[in-house]
This record gives C-alpha cells, sequence and structure tokens, in this order.
C-alpha cells in the first residue's frame, strides 16, 4: 500500500505539472490567434477572453492525456534513474503489478477525460457558440474595414465603406463592385446602408438608402444608371469551415448518439476514444520509460513522444476518413487495440524473450 500511494503521488504530481505548463502553451497560441483576429477585426474585442473560458474544456481533453503521458514517462524514468526501481523489483513487485499501479491513476484521469469530452466541452462550446452568435447580432457590420476595399472570399465582388456608425449601426458611403462572367461589372453606390439578418447567425441582405446603379461594361459608355431611394443587396457569406466543425463539437452526446451523419458518428467516437487513450499511453509510457543511470530518464522522452503523436495523429486521420464514409468507425477501435498491443510488446519483450530462451535451453537438455 505504501508503494501504491507513493508511485500514484509521483504520477499525479509530475503529470499534472505538465499538463498545467501545456494547457499554458495552448491557451496562449490560442489567445494570439484570436487577438490576431481581433485585430483583423473578425472577432469582438470585448469577448476575447470568454472565448478562451469557453475553449479550455475542450482543450484539456487533448491536453490531459499528452501531459499524463510524460507524467508517468517521466515518474517512472526518474525510479530507474535513482535506482529506486532495482530496489522495487527486489521486493518481487513484478511488471503486471506495475501495470495494474499505473492504471489505477489513469482510470481516474481517463473518468476525469470523459466527463470533459461527453458533458463538458460540448455544454461549453454550446454556451461559446450562443455567445459568438450574439456577438454577430449585437455587432452586424463587425466583417466591415472601414476604409479598405475588400474582395469576398467566395466570389468577384468588391466592397468599400468610408465609415461605420456603431450607435446606429450603419455605415456610409458605401460601393459595391461585382464583375460578371460575361464581362460586365455592376456598381452599386449608396450614401449609407443597413444590414438586416435573414438568418439568425448570418447577416444576408445590404438595405442601401439614396444611391446609384451603373451596369455595364468596363471601356464603353453604354452603362445603365439607375437611382434609387431604397434598395436591398444580397450578401453571400460562406460559413466558414471552423465555424461549422464549432456546431458539431457543441452537440451534445446524447444528440450524436441519435444523428445518422457521418461527421457526427465521427465526433461521438473520437469522443469515447480520448478516455481510452488514456488507459493506452499509460501502458506505452510505463513501456518506454525504461532506463538507466547514465543514460538519464530524458532520453526516451523523444521517440515516446514521437509514437504518441504517430497514435494521435493516426486516430485523427481515421476520423477524417470516417467523417468522409471511407473508413467505418470500428476503423477508430481497432487503432487503439494495435498501439495497446504494441504497448504491451514493448513492455513484456524481456519476460517474454526471458522465457524463450529458457524454453530452447530446457528443450536440449541444458540448465538456467
Amino acid at each position: 500500500m505504501i508503494l501504491f500511494r507513493y508511485l500514484c503521488r509521483q504520477i499525479f504530481q509530475t503529470s499534472a505539472a505538465v499538463t498545467l505548463v501545456l494547457l499554458c502553451i495552448v491557451t496562449s497560441g490560442r489567445l494570439a490567434k484570436y487577438l490576431s483576429q481581433s485585430s483583423a477585426g473578425d472577432l469582438s474585442s470585448e469577448i476575447v477572453f470568454w472565448v478562451i473560458f469557453y475553449r479550455i474544456p475542450d482543450f484539456l481533453p487533448l491536453v490531459i492525456p499528452l501531459g499524463f503521458f510524460i507524467g508517468v514517462l517521466l515518474a517512472i524514468g526518474r525510479l530507474y534513474t535513482d535506482s529506486e526501481m532495482v530496489v522495487i523489483n527486489a521486493c518481487g513487485v513484478s511488471k503486471k503489478r506495475l501495470v495494474g499501479i499505473t492504471l489505477f491513476p489513469a482510470i481516474v484521469v481517463s473518468v476525469l477525460v470523459a466527463y470533459l469530452t461527453l458533458i463538458a466541452a460540448p455544454s461549453s462550446l454550446n454556451q461559446l457558440q450562443i455567445l459568438l452568435e450574439e456577438s454577430n447580432t449585437n455587432d452586424a457590420f463587425s466583417f466591415v474595414r472601414p476604409g479598405k476595399f475588400q474582395q469576398a472570399e467566395d466570389s468577384q465582388r468588391v466592397s468599400y465603406a468610408q465609415a461605420y456608425d456603431s450607435k446606429n449601426k450603419t455605415i456610409s458611403d458605401v460601393w459595391l463592385v461585382d464583375y460578371n462572367d460575361d464581362g460586365s461589372v455592376l456598381i452599386v453606390r449608396a450614401k449609407s446602408a443597413r444590414l438586416t439578418d435573414s438568418d439568425k447567425l448570418l447577416p444576408r441582405y445590404l438595405n442601401l438608402t439614396d444611391g446609384s446603379i451603373y451596369d455595364g461594361f468596363i471601356g464603353q459608355a453604354n452603362y445603365r444608371i439607375t437611382n434609387f431611394s431604397q434598395y436591398s443587396q444580397s450578401l453571400t457569406v460562406v460559413r466558414p469551415e471552423e465555424q461549422m466543425q464549432l456546431e458539431v463539437d457543441a452537440m451534445s452526446t446524447f444528440a450524436l448518439l441519435n444523428s445518422d451523419s457521418n461527421a457526427d458518428i465521427a465526433a461521438l467516437h473520437w469522443r469515447f476514444s480520448l478516455p481510452v487513450v488514456v488507459l493506452v499511453v499509460a501502458v506505452m509510457a510505463l513501456a518506454l520509460s525504461k532506463t538507466d543511470n547514465r543514460s538519464g530518464r530524458y532520453l526516451k522522452l523523444l521517440p515516446a513522444i514521437l509514437m504518441y503523436l504517430i497514435y494521435i495523429i493516426s486516430i485523427t486521420t481515421v476520423r477524417t476518413q470516417v467523417e468522409y464514409g471511407f473508413q467505418p468507425a470500428i476503423a477508430i477501435w481497432i487503432l487503439h487495440a494495435i498501439f495497446l498491443s504494441l504497448a504491451f510488446s514493448i513492455l513484456f519483450k524481456d519476460d517474454v524473450q526471458r522465457a524463450f530462451a529458457t524454453s530452447r535451453l530446457r528443450a536440449r537438455g541444458g540448465s538456467v
């Protein structure tokens, strides 16, 4: 029991420290990204830190398995470098017993990850989605860069607005230029414009006031000019891939269970996979932590992390294939079984070789 408490304490303390460092790194990177989006006008500066706050439960299920993996690797590796593992083995503690001791904190962490990925993260992302929707509604012209020409990514439209009145939610001195496939150009100029929402998430129509429409071909004088006092111009806004992924991640686990969509099925199995990843990497770390005094406990850190990355990238790749219907969802669980088998084979490799050598000696009539 003393050994059990000692090893668990070492694993928990090291894993917690590593996870905290990794979370700070990930959060800092995301914060830099969101601040960049805010400075470009793609994200309201008022909600940047709230976005980070709601994103943290989504980061943790990805950060915790890596932190726990490195924590076990360093904690057990220190036992080897300090010769404590020699004493532990001399006391009759086998590798199977070590696996059992290591799996206890792994199960605790796995339950925590399961709660985060199945309940907390979807709920938090749902709140984030509501926050972004409210931000888009309250700041309907957040996409406008006053005094700058902008070209839509999904069309040949160029737009310009001289100024934005945040109090009245209007833009002034508006220009819209559409280049058609037949070579003609449609220019809309208005004194002011106000946005009308036809969808609760995405603005669709621009109501222009006191302006003119110029329709014709560049280089020709026969332009058709139409003056108007009120004119509505449709705006084609494409939902970014990040926004669509957020909608899937924000769905409750129960909703995913009742969905037949490939993307939802892939997301569901991904959520169930993350707690399993903790158990697999616990055995993997135990297998890769063996070292000696001269080598140090950091010798196998790089190849171990490389193996971890191969594991995670493989699962992510299969998840993408499941989303597009190229692979059945069972392929994700086959990957877990493969890497778990690989971890056990590395862990018990010496025992298997020793047993094989002993059996050969006995077969030849020798003694051990």
